[in-house]
């Protein structure tokens, strides 16, 4: 048994892989609410074995070419942080370049993914709706009345998202199917929904209702889309009277908009809203001081700390500035931003371009739906930069691709 485990780690010949491959993918993107950063152990973990054996040639390169621009986006991600660090010094800086690391994992992760990509569609898709109904009794007996919950995510913010993609995935196998079975993935889609609300991310609010949206336009012919999307405005208008009349954390959470709005007319920008407004004020002041290169990754805290101390006299300090292009540029600058576009942009375009069979499409919209969820989450929050955000990000490219182009190689090579 030793030595077959050290022939695994040292000397693997990467045949019957499929079962390790449908474990990768079903518990890095659907089981993180359950198991938080142990996430990012295994997603990091897969990148390093696959990396070093595809550096030592025993793993041969598996992306086709256009899944090698991604690739190429990924590696400008971390070239960007990592000349902002070079030019503004620190340990923080190069500590935060350091846990880019697992963007370049992208290209060992995907080479070494042998399974069927209709058996790893079917698998992810069976997970996520086992997940999401597990995760509504898990919850509630371990979170009880907490004021948003986090489960194992360790922050309500990440739960949301992690959520959100529990939904994209759901609602994306309920429409695709479009039969009895899809009964059992829309009750999976309304609790993540769900656990979603619970955790009053009110940003991840918007992907509930873009994801249905966007399904409907994706899957169906357009006299489906003219009879679904009134159904769908009731749906959505139906749904938040009810959680309005039943929801305690959706009718607190907006009334708290509705309060500090209000205080924010009047000056007042004590509350979390109005913190983020002096956050936004001295990230442009911040922004027009150093445009190119930015202050490098994880210095900008102390300047948010600094510059909102100057502006309104009251010292406000996050780990980043509450929407992603702002933190991206001012970690690194325009070039920050340049590779964040990129990391959105650069595999939406390859995908929509490719020539796709019905588990291509099905990746493809996944690939859409993951950057809606991430994009919400980076219009007041953070998008990237966490380890949990970042290692899932990862491994949601990966499969969505993957089951857009399949692997580089000759069919009659290929190991399953």
């Amino acid at each position: 048994m030793i030595r077959t485990f050290i022939d695994f780690l040292f000397r693997p010949r990467f045949d019957n892989y499929s079962g390790l491959n449908l474990a990768f993918y079903c518990v890095s993107l659907c089981l993180g609410a359950f198991i938080g950063s142990a996430v990012s152990v295994f997603v990091i973990a897969g990148s390093i074995y696959a990396t070093l054996h595809l550096a030592t040639g025993r793993l041969k390169w598996a992306l086709p070419r256009p899944v090698e621009f991604v690739f190429f986006a990924f590696i400008g991600l971390f070239m960007a942080d990592l000349v902002a660090a070079l030019i503004h010094p620190s340990r923080v800086a190069l500590q935060e370049v350091f846990e880019n690391l697992p963007f370049l994992g992208f290209a060992g992760l995907y080479s070494i993914t042998f399974v069927d990509r209709a058996r790893l569609l079917a698998a992810v898709e069976t997970v996520a709706a086992a997940a999401s109904i597990l995760a509504i009794p898990v919850i509630l007996v371990l979170s009880g009345h907490q004021y948003r919950p986090e489960m194992a995510s360790g922050n309500s913010s990440v739960l949301a998202v992690l959520a959100g993609i529990l939904y994209l995935i759901t609602i994306g196998a309920a429409d695709r199917r479009w039969n009895r079975s899809s009964l059992v993935f829309l009750i999976a889609a309304a609790c993540a929904a769900y656990i979603t609300v619970l955790s009053g991310t009110r940003a991840m609010w918007l992907a509930l209702i873009l994801i249905p949206i966007y399904s409907l336009l994706f899957h169906h012919p357009w006299k489906r889309i003219l009879i679904g999307l009134p159904i769908l405005v009731m749906l959505f208008a139906g749904l938040t009277g009810l959680l309005s009349a039943y929801s305690e954390i959706f009718e607190m959470r907006i009334g708290q908009v509705v309060s500090e709005s209000r205080s924010i007319m009047t000056g007042d920008l004590s509350g979390p809203m109005g913190q983020r407004i002096r956050i936004y004020q001295a990230g442009y002041e911040l922004m027009l001081e150093k445009p190119v290169f930015g202050y490098g990754p994880g210095n900008e805290r102390q300047e948010i700390a600094q510059k909102t101390l100057e502006l309104s006299g009251v010292s406000i300090s996050y780990s980043h500035a509450h929407n992603a292009a702002l933190t991206a540029m001012l970690r690194s600058g325009l070039l920050g931003v340049m590779a964040l576009a990129a990391v959105v942009l650069v595999p939406l375009v390859v995908a929509y371009r490719a020539r796709k069979d019905e588990v291509g499409a099905a990746g493809f919209f996944l690939l859409s739906g993951l950057m809606i969820v991430y994009l919400c989450s980076g219009l007041v929050g953070l998008m990237l930069g966490h380890d949990i955000h970042d290692s899932v990000f990862i491994a949601g490219v990966c499969f969505s691709l993957y089951l857009v182009f399949d692997r580089a190689e000759a069919p009659e090579s290929r190991q399953t």
